[in-house]
Formats: C-alpha cells, structure tokens, sequence
C-alpha cells in the first residue's frame, strides 16, 4: 500500500481532457505524493504525455505509487518491456547503436480490457482504446527523442532510466550447484527476462517457453532478437553450438565439473556476445575460489646485518587465506585442471601452474634452508632472476 500521506506531501496525479490529452492533476483531490517524486514527474510532464509516461514507465518501476500513477507506470512500462524484447544485445565494443524499433500497441482486446481496469481520475470517462494507441504512439516518440539526443546506444539510455531494464529481453545462462547428484553435480538453465515483477525486479522464465511466448509471425522479429546473442556466442564456442544444434540449449541439463569449467572458461565471449551468465552465488565476483601460493621471506630477524643478511624463506599455498595441508595440496594437484570440491567447496584449479608454482617456490625454500638467502639475493628472488617464479602464479610477502 502507498506510504499514508503526511500533510506537508505535495498532491500530484493525472488527468485527461476531453479531447484525451493527458496531462497533471494538482487539484486537492489528487494523491499525495513524495516531494522528489512530484519534482521528477512535475518535469516530466511539463515537456509533454510522452516525456511523463516515459519516467513513469521506465525510470520510476519497483516504486510504490498512488494506484492511478501505477496504472499509467504499468501502461507505459508495456511499452518499454516491448521494446527490450525487440532490441537484440549488441555485443561489447561494438560502436553501432541500433535503431529504435517500431513496436506496435497492444491489441484491441488488450486495449478494451486496460480500459475498463482504469482507476478512477479526472476525465476518465474520456479514456478509450483511441486515447492508449495515441499515447502509446506519443511514449514511442519521446524515448526516440530522448535516445537521439544522449548520442548513446539504446541499451545505455534504458540502463541509466533504470538499470533493471538492461536485463529485460536478454538470456542467461545460469550455473547451479547439485550436491546430491556426486556425477553431476552441476545443473544449467538457459533461461530469459520476461520482464519485471511489480516490485523492479526481473522476471526469468526458461529459454523454452521463449518459443511459445513469440509463437506468432508477429512476434517473428521478437523472438530472433532475443536468440541473436546465442547465435553469435555460438559462432566461437564449439561446445554451446552442438548444444544448440542439438536443442539442448532450450532444457535443463545435468552438467559434470568438466562440463561447468566449459561454461566459466567461456564466459567473457559469452558476455562480449551479449549472454548474461550467471553463477553460484556462493562464488565471489562470479568466479570459485582460487589456491594461492605464497612466497613469505624475511618472517624471523636476520642472521646478520646489512644487505648480506641471510632470511628465512617458506612456502605456503592456502585458500581463501587458509593454510592447505599436504593432502589438500596433493589432492589439486592429483586432479584435472577445472573445478575440484575440496573443504565442501568449488575450487578453480590450474593444476599445471600450480604445480609449476609451488615446485620453482620450493626449490628455493630449499636452496635457503641448505645454503641460506641474502636480503639482495632475496630481491632478485623477487625480480625473477633467481629462480624464475610467475608472476601470476605467486604471491610474495616480507
């Protein structure tokens, strides 16, 4: 339910003439609304039905609103959510700004039917199917305005209006986690925004419904629109185009650790394609962990002074800043490069650097243990003249 109206609140809605041009309503009948709301609609509406329905609908979605404003929000966000699913996912880089489709108003029947559900309003009785298609018509227009003069791409005018909207219209390729299968223990769904719920928050159906969803010669364009990114990740991942092939992309499948190391090796080209892909969320930043190996040299007081000091050198590898004991380590090492379950979680394993790591790191550990380091042999340990060690294989710490 809307906040209740405090005396202070300004009192903004909507009204229609009769010749069913709408426009504000800032009689003491109207409903009470937050300051910074009746700025940005006071704004908006003073440029015109367009402009006004164009921040109801698409900046102002997931706010609670005034059952006549959240109508007309509804109204106009119809005309948004067309538009999402009819602009294909450029992908990143790419320069060309794509044209403002032309989307057609809802049907007749559709249009009778938001009629007859229109909340009570100033001029209400002049509202009818007329009135929507030239209002659709004039919202149609105004983002066409509003998108030529930012000089950006649509997805990029839509996203600053309200970033939800970026999501609407594009497929997701989700990765979950499925314990219970030890054989599969990964599940993946392709799956796509329908919309967004009343409260802002994208709608995801699975890619498959898609099919029936844009069944229609009408919704032709919507529907390759939509599959447009799918297809040009395919052109360069060989595994999603024998799953496409083979219409697998459109079910659920149970997927092995090596089949889920596919998916996240792939997933800058994934996005660059303009797929959204989607992983556990218990992965930080979309990724498992990783092991780290570190190389700690000077942790106890030098043997001596100056720059011929001799160091104390360790080795360490852990996990999430946890120590991993010898098993743990032979356990990364023994497997295949990918995800390993190790301490009742997914670890990304490089097991060939790795191993080149820890064993450059180790020669070392033992070279000082026989011989000791210096601190300038120590720093040319660092600098990787003696012996080499990657630089995005280890860490170092004094």
């Amino acid at each position: 339910m809307p906040p209740r109206p405090t005396p202070s609140q300004p009192r903004l809605g909507l009204s229609l003439t009769p010749r069913g041009r709408l426009g504000l309503d800032r009689s003491a009948d109207a409903p009470a609304v937050e300051d910074a709301l009746a700025d940005r609609l006071a704004a908006a509406f003073d440029q015109g039905a367009g402009p006004g329905l164009l921040q109801l609908g698409a900046a102002e979605v997931g706010r609670t609103l005034p059952p006549q404003l959240a109508w007309w929000r509804d109204f106009a966000a119809r005309y948004i959510d067309a538009v999402c699913h009819r602009v294909p996912a450029e992908p990143a880089g790419d320069q060309a700004a794509p044209a403002l489709p032309e989307v057609p108003p809802p049907g007749d029947a559709e249009l009778a039917t938001l009629v007859l559900t229109a909340p009570p309003m100033p001029g209400a009785e002049y509202l009818d199917a007329a009135v929507l298609r030239w209002l659709w018509q004039d919202l149609g227009a105004a983002l066409a305005a509003h998108h030529a003069a930012s000089g950006s791409d649509l997805e990029t005018v839509l996203k600053a209006l309200n970033p939800a909207w970026n999501l609407v219209g594009r497929v997701h390729f989700n990765l979950a986690e499925h314990r219970q299968d030890p054989e599969a223990p990964f599940a993946f769904l392709a799956t796509y925004t329908v919309g967004l719920t009343a409260g802002g928050r994208p709608r995801h159906a699975p890619l498959g419904e898609a099919l029936e969803h844009y069944a229609g010669a009408d919704r032709r364009d919507a529907l390759l629109s939509l599959l447009l990114p799918v297809q040009r990740a395919a052109e360069s991942c060989d595994w999603l185009r024998v799953m496409v092939a083979r219409g697998e992309i459109y079910h659920p499948l149970r997927w092995t650790p090596a089949e889920a190391t596919r998916l996240l090796s792939s997933a800058p080209s994934l996005e660059r394609a303009g797929v959204i892909v989607r992983m556990p969320p218990a992965w930080h930043a979309g990724r498992p962990s990783r092991p780290q190996v570190t190389a700690t040299v000077g942790a106890r007081p030098p043997s001596g002074t100056g720059l011929e000091g001799l160091l104390d050198f360790r080795v360490e590898v852990s996990l999430d800043g946890e120590p991993l004991d010898a098993d743990e380590l032979e356990a990364l090492l023994a497997g295949t490069d990918g995800l390993v379950l190790l301490r009742g979680q997914w670890v990304e394993v490089d097991r060939d650097r790795l191993d080149r790591a820890v064993r450059q790191l180790r020669e070392a550990e033992a070279l000082a243990a026989r011989d000791g380091v210096s601190f300038a042999e120590a720093m040319r340990l660092l600098a990787g003249t003696a012996p080499a060690v990657a630089e995005d294989d280890a860490a170092v710490a004094d």
